[in-house]
């Protein structure tokens, strides 16, 4: 399911990949595509924990103060509630696994 989050406006793509009906969801996967970067990236926080797993192209990706070159089969997983999102779209295009694992009690 095609979902609309900060940054989907022009180029960029989130597909949710499983759907919790619960009344708490315990994560959300998605799959992640940027094509364009003629607009601003946003900056996402979030509680939990996130991983990240680079499917195509090469991003520039900040998590607070530092910056990490992600190319195809790299990972990184962190936490969420520190401010993150793409940098610099390095090879479009960008396609990525994001899961955002929450603490219990904190996404409804």
């Amino acid at each position: 399911m095609e979902v609309v989050r900060k940054g989907t406006k022009r180029g960029h793509t989130y597909h949710l990949l499983a759907y919790d009906q619960g009344p708490r969801k315990a994560f959300e996967p998605f799959l992640i595509t940027l094509e364009d970067e003629a607009e601003r990236f946003p900056t996402f926080e979030h509680p939990g924990t996130e991983f990240i797993h680079m499917l195509k192209g090469v991003i520039e990706y900040r998590h607070g103060q530092q910056t990490y070159i992600l190319h195809p089969g790299d990972t990184l997983t962190f936490q969420a509630d520190i401010p993150h999102g793409p940098e610099r779209l390095i090879k479009t295009p960008i396609q990525f696994l994001s899961i955002f694992i929450y603490p219990p009690g904190t996404a409804d």
